[in-house]
């Protein structure tokens, strides 16, 4: 398996690293670590005024100087860790459009590894940045989203609604073979409990026709799904959540259902994602 990990500084980049570094140890992944400067968050707006246009040109001079140093310091910090773990080091680094790169850069790896919050912009980034949105947008592979904390999964929460990017990251989790020592529960969360139990029965099966074992949790609740989900991680201590980027709830054509979005802007456990 081939893995494009993103890498960054902040602490969920740093623990999306060591997932990645978990996947090479134990599965013998490929990992390829990512950075860069997306040059378009180099800009400054123009300030009126005389000497505004020197200004800005000094100013935008300081931020790639800024942006250069972070992404050497980000290699250096990549390549010490790769040597100190006995991995192989690969790299790739990049000044461009980040979404056009990482298009290229996805295409021929299986899996996206990448902090929540980890950016190639510098700025600081927000909770939910711009970036997150587009690798769901722009990837044909799933992502998996990192919070603050890492620890090898012994077991592993699949949340199912029934959907189609549902099904369709329950397959692409199968089909790679994330952590099969770990222990598999199926839930679906549903106003009414004969909807949530038919749809883990439902993936449950689709689990066990490809030899994994797993038990179902379904929950009947009028909560949002999201808090349903960040409960039974804490309660079950899940290591890894498996779901579809898009939900039932709340959404029409945006990108990020609700619950998806709640829980990819704090994540409770690497967050397993495909749309």
């Amino acid at each position: 398996m081939r893995v494009l990990l993103l890498l960054g500084e902040t602490e969920s980049s740093l623990c999306a690293r060591e997932l990645a570094f978990d996947l090479a140890r134990s599965g013998g992944a490929l990992v390829t670590g990512l950075s860069g400067i997306d040059l378009s968050s180099l800009t400054v707006p123009m300030i009126g005024g005389i000497g505004a246009s020197a200004y800005q040109v000094k100013l935008e001079e300081i931020r790639g100087r800024q942006a250069r140093e972070n992404d050497a310091r980000i290699h250096a910090s990549y390549g010490e860790a790769c040597d100190a773990r006995g991995l192989e080091f690969s790299w790739l680094s990049f000044e461009g459009d980040a979404p056009e790169v990482f298009r290229a850069a996805c295409e021929t790896r299986d899996l996206i590894v990448t902090g929540h919050d980890t950016t190639f912009s510098v700025d600081r980034p927000a909770s939910l940045p711009e970036l997150l949105s587009n690798l769901l947008l722009l990837s044909p592979r799933p992502i998996v989203v990192c919070g603050v904390e890492y620890r090898r999964p012994s077991d592993v929460l699949v949340a199912y609604d029934g959907s189609l990017p549902a099904m369709r990251a329950l397959q692409m989790y199968v089909l790679l073979g994330l952590w099969r020592e770990a222990r598999v529960h199926v839930t679906s969360i549903a106003t009414e409990s004969e909807l949530a139990t038919r749809r883990a029965h439902a993936a449950a099966e689709f689990l066990r026709g490809h030899d994994v074992d797993c038990t179902i949790v379904p929950i009947e609740a009028t909560v949002d799904p999201s808090e349903a989900i960040r409960i039974e991680v804490i309660d079950r201590n899940i290591g890894l959540l498996v779901m579809g980027a898009f939900g039932h709830r709340g959404w029409s054509n945006a990108l990020f259902g609700s619950t998806t979005r709640r829980l990819a802007e704090r994540p409770p456990c690497p967050l397993f994602l495909f749309h």
